[in-house]
């Protein structure tokens, strides 16, 4: 038994070392010019990190694109534009953190626009209603798979700082699901971290729920008061998007997330021009 383990964790320990070297030899790579032109023209938040956050950020894509398959539905075609426009916005989450690559998502699904999805409504705590309705992106933790509307992708890009961006929330969720769960609680080092995380969220969940119950408006898409997976993929939009105003009005929720994610976005955000 324990030779067979000792076995298995050499070849784990292999393994990691063949994909650790794959990947340095795709960060060497020259970056196309044409792919850095497509992500200034549509990514609007990209010319405002420093050089060296730019430099990672790009490393990043050339793995996400080698790594992930890019599928086009109803007729949208997958070009460089399309793959880049993506990625560079999805390992904006990635910066200053040691990352796997979203390991659970294997394939982007990409349509021109919204798209009509099944779904289940609920009527009362016994009743729900099926229907139809449209989306603008989609992931599960079951699903190795992602879908996301091209017009949607382009109008989050092209809008630092209006709240909204699908492909920041649907990564969210890939991040979400590296820890086995969708519990709105991402993968933590330390069982300290994880009940700072779950204290704080737990409590700007009541908060934002209690808001939405109520009318009062809020900075955060009431959307995260579906659950706790919901309320930290719309915290995420909010932490890069209005930073500043997230920073003001939720100041405990952003050192979560800041801490999470070890950047402070209200240093590059567009929110500071408003």
């Amino acid at each position: 038994m324990l030779e067979n383990k000792h076995r298995y964790n050499n070849v784990v320990q292999m393994l990691g070392f063949l994909k650790d070297r794959h990947r340095k030899r795709l960060k060497a790579r020259p970056f196309p010019n044409e792919w850095v032109k497509s992500i200034k023209n549509n990514v609007a938040f990209f010319t405002r990190l420093s050089g060296s956050d730019q430099a990672e950020l790009l490393d990043h894509v050339q793995i996400i694109l080698a790594e992930k398959n890019f599928e086009g539905c109803a007729g949208q075609e997958i070009t460089d534009e399309v793959r880049v426009t993506v990625a560079v916005q999805a390992c904006l989450l990635l910066l200053h953190r040691k990352t796997d690559y979203f390991p659970r998502l294997l394939t982007i699904l990409v349509y021109p626009s919204t798209y009509l999805a099944d779904e289940q409504r609920p009527i009362t705590a016994e009743i729900w209603e099926e229907g139809k309705s449209h989306r603008a992106g989609e992931t599960a933790r079951t699903m190795g798979s992602m879908v996301l509307a091209w017009d949607a992708v382009k109008s989050g890009a092209a809008d630092p700082s209006d709240g909204k961006n699908v492909v920041l929330h649907e990564f969210a969720h890939q991040l979400d699901y590296e820890n086995f769960a969708a519990d709105g609680t991402p993968a933590l080092a330390t069982r300290k971290q994880q009940l700072a995380w779950r204290e704080v969220m737990r409590t700007e969940f009541a908060s934002l729920r209690a808001a939405e119950a109520t009318g009062i408006p809020t900075l955060l898409d009431t959307y995260g008061a579906t659950n706790a997976a919901e309320f930290f993929a719309v915290s995420t939009e909010a932490f890069f998007e209005r930073p500043v105003r997230l920073r003001s009005q939720h100041p405990r929720l952003y050192s979560e997330l800041q801490n999470y994610f070890r950047q402070d976005p209200a240093e590059f955000s567009a929110e500071k021009r408003l």
